[in-house]
């Protein structure tokens, strides 16, 4: 018999890309890169969950297809008992392409060229894909679909407060999906069409179901679902009360409170992975 008692205390990686400022100006946001940065300070503090925390962050012109792909060097001296944290803020669509690929818009994106300027999601799910750590976690604070009525939401949300906005292109993506509704968008839990094949047992939280918006408020100068994420982590989710939370946590306090703060218009959704995997 072998019986080993003593806890191996991992590293913490987290990896950010946030895009307020766009170089198409119609694409301007206020608080994704914010988030961005308030969420890693957050994490940054969490050091007496791990041996060292590491934080790269990429905001505005830094978030760019290259960028995204060399990410994943940071994560090379990454071991198994690690734990990786890979969070995307900003605009995010579906192409009309008949695969109806999911694009997170880098700062350059063209809307007329998002396969060549714009990061699909394989691309971003690769930089969890293959390393040693086995537990990841993936965090979205953007949209899924341009079906919905933004006046009618924004109204249903604000009635008397300005300043809140839907992280989706509203007349862009109204033209582009003109002659093509994808349905399955509205039938789906799942932020993002479930790929059977594809799998990096990650976890991975998103900030809404297809169909609706994401949004961000001039009130509390965050995304509504990064706000709850990161007053989740300073401890509001921690219902059993030993300094940790867990997934479990993590998701039932960020999507009841998302829910409640835009009255029921926007619910985050988990997509899991790896069922048997508890991250703390």
């Amino acid at each position: 018999n072998v019986r080993y008692n003593k806890l191996k205390k991992g590293n913490l990686y987290f990896i950010g890309f946030g895009v307020s400022k766009y170089n198409d100006s119609s694409l301007n946001l206020k608080y994704a890169h914010k988030d961005v940065l308030d969420l890693a300070a957050v994490l940054k503090r969490m050091y007496r969950n791990y041996n060292k925390v590491y934080i790269k962050s990429y905001i505005n012109e830094q978030v760019t297809v290259a960028n995204i792909k060399s990410a994943k060097n940071f994560l090379k001296n990454a071991k198994v008992d690690d734990t990786v944290i890979l969070f995307i803020a900003g605009h995010g669509l579906h192409d009309t392409d008949k695969a109806s690929t999911y694009y997170f818009l880098t700062h350059n994106t063209k809307l007329n060229n998002l396969k060549d300027t714009a990061a699909n999601f394989d691309l971003l799910e690769e930089l969890l894909s293959g390393i040693k750590p086995r537990k990841k976690l993936f965090l979205m604070d953007t949209c899924e679909s341009g079906d919905v009525d933004e006046s009618k939401l924004a109204l249903t949300l604000a009635k008397n407060t300005r300043g809140i906005r839907a992280r989706a292109l509203k007349i862009s993506l109204k033209k582009k999906h003109k002659k093509k509704t994808m349905k399955f968008l509205l039938m789906k839990d799942r932020y993002i069409y479930n790929n059977l094949m594809r799998r990096t047992g990650a976890i991975v939280l998103s900030s809404s179901r297809g169909g609706e918006y994401s949004y961000e408020s001039d009130t509390i100068k965050n995304g509504f679902f990064t706000y709850e994420v990161i007053r989740a982590l300073k401890g509001r989710a921690d219902r059993n009360y030993d300094r940790k939370i867990s997934i479990k946590e993590l998701k039932k306090y960020v999507i009841k409170n998302v829910s409640n703060s835009t009255k029921g218009k926007q619910n985050p959704t988990v997509d899991r992975d790896n069922i048997y995997l508890k991250l703390k």
